[in-house]
């Protein structure tokens, strides 16, 4: 298999999931001529909405209409991922990041994935029982996603960011979303 991306060469660490992200139809990169995927850029909440929609529906799967409202304060109708954001809401994967907003340009960070993925896989009611607070060294008994993180790696859909830390206040890259999307929907 060619790359099909001039920034993400058959060496590249995440090549193998670039590229099948790319041709189960989830994404077309970030910029189309010269076609890339800037896998190194973080990835936004508007983004990661259209990304685990795709991801969870497939290629041909295009959000309902956004009607007269999106939901939140800080997403107007006109918002490129508006459809992407409501239709997430809808389905009960997100609430927003507080007071009515849903911070689309935001960042996601690594624990909040591990919630959006698991969500977005098991449905919005499902949540995951325990955890031992072992598993890695960086996220503690208390800390308010380790449930989440936890169910991710029992799972087998990450092992962490090495020496037995999950990184979870790093921001999660294209690169990385790749990996965590090709895992949880088995995408081929």
């Amino acid at each position: 298999m060619n790359n099909t991306f001039g920034d993400v060469p058959n060496a590249y660490w995440a090549w193998q999931y670039v590229e099948r992200l790319y041709h189960a139809g989830v994404t077309s990169g970030c910029n189309q001529s010269p076609l890339i995927f800037c896998p190194e850029n973080s990835v936004t909440r508007a983004q990661m909405a259209v990304f685990l929609l795709k991801a969870k529906y497939g290629s041909s799967y295009a959000a309902p209409s956004v009607g007269m409202s999106t939901g939140f304060n800080d997403v107007s109708v006109t918002h490129w991922a508006a459809a992407w954001i409501k239709q997430l809401a809808a389905e009960g994967i997100t609430s927003g990041c507080g007071n009515g907003n849903y911070c689309p340009e935001d960042e996601v960070t690594r624990a909040q994935m591990a919630v959006f993925l698991l969500k977005a896989k098991h449905e919005a009611g499902f949540t995951p029982s325990s955890a031992s607070g072992g598993m890695f060294a960086d996220v503690p008994i208390g800390y308010w996603s380790i449930v989440w993180i936890e169910q991710l790696a029992n799972e087998g859909i990450t092992g962490g960011c090495g020496a037995g830390n999950y990184c979870p206040e790093n921001l999660v890259t294209r690169a990385q979303m790749a990996i965590f999307l090709v895992k949880t929907f088995n995408l081929p």
